[in-house]
């Protein structure tokens, strides 16, 4: 038996997707009904509307509301259908879960004055429990702005990829919610915008987007900055191995012709050809170097640097 919460302007029918009650509630259409045979496999966001009969026009579809950061297939999908007359929806684990009160939700629906209002009602509750998720979210992004201050290194960026993952979830749900925020009105004209559950939870959605838009930002600056410190870094490893192999070159280069085993070569009887060789090499080498340090070549990359600074982390 389908649950049914009646109220004095509208009604809200809970049932099982498998019941025919279900079905048999709702006006007959095939693409709905396509729909609520397979709405049970469901695991992305769908949404229909119906708006060839007027007076009766309708939407249905599925709402992913909430999704685990851990697990895939771990989400929960919002099922319902929505006309003038009734809201029609999955049973939802109230008992289960602790974002979504029951009671709480039944009686802000006794002030409602239509189904739509009701619909807007769950939206909000969804919508709030986002939001409270979001508030965890902001502490766990604050808290990794300083990590990049303080320390950073392959966990933090690590950290910042996690991060990125989360937002794209976090925008993911949203949308869904948005989409349906602008079917309402498009299927049942501009009036119901007046309506308080519109606006109170249209105005709730929209600071979620705002809040998710604003940190998908801040976590693109993160990667930007992070792919910044990855070029300065690895350039600076490069540059200085440059360096470095040109300074060394004259060493290897004499040290290659002097290591050679000819018979006769005419410096193995000079009996100051030792301390001769390692002249022209540290002449030669640093030559070089002046030379390099004159066209701006070497910059600082061999100074000792602080080992505490972020950027050699």
């Amino acid at each position: 038996m389908m649950p049914q919460h009646a109220f004095k302007d509208a009604i809200w029918q809970e049932g099982d997707l498998d019941e025919l009650n279900f079905q048999t509630f709702m006006p007959t259409n095939k693409v709905m009904h396509s729909w609520i045979k397979e709405c049970g496999e469901i695991t992305v966001n769908v949404l229909h509307t119906e708006t060839s009969n007027p007076g009766h026009e309708a939407i249905w579809g599925s709402l992913v509301f909430r999704q685990s950061q851990q697990q895939r297939s771990a989400k929960d999908v919002f099922h319902f259908y929505l006309s003038r007359e009734a809201l029609v929806t999955n049973e939802l684990a109230f008992e289960t879960d602790e974002d979504l009160d029951e009671e709480a939700i039944l009686r802000q629906m006794q002030n409602a004055s239509s189904s739509i209002e009701l619909m807007m009602i769950m939206l909000g509750k969804m919508s709030n429990a986002i939001l409270r998720k979001i508030d965890l979210f902001e502490e766990r992004l604050h808290n990794l702005l300083w990590a990049i201050e303080e320390k950073n290194n392959r966990q933090t960026f690590e950290e910042i990829q996690s991060v990125r993952h989360e937002i794209f979830l976090w925008k993911h749900l949203v949308i869904g919610f948005l989409e349906i925020k602008m079917a309402i009105p498009e299927v049942f004209g501009k009036a119901v915008q007046e309506e308080p559950e519109f606006y109170r939870t249209s105005t709730r959605i929209d600071r979620c987007s705002m809040l998710v838009e604003s940190y998908e930002d801040e976590i693109n600056n993160l990667v930007d900055m992070e792919n910044v410190l990855a070029s300065y870094r690895g350039n600076e490893i490069a540059k200085t191995l440059t360096v470095l192999a040109t300074l060394f070159t004259p060493l290897m280069a004499f040290g290659g012709l002097w290591g050679m085993n000819f018979i006769n070569m005419p410096e193995l009887q000079l009996s100051f050809g030792y301390p001769i060789a390692l002249t022209i090499i540290i002449t030669t080498t640093v030559v070089l170097y002046l030379y390099l340090k004159r066209r701006g070549w070497i910059g600082d990359v061999l100074k000792t640097a602080d080992p505490k600074s972020k950027y050699n982390a």
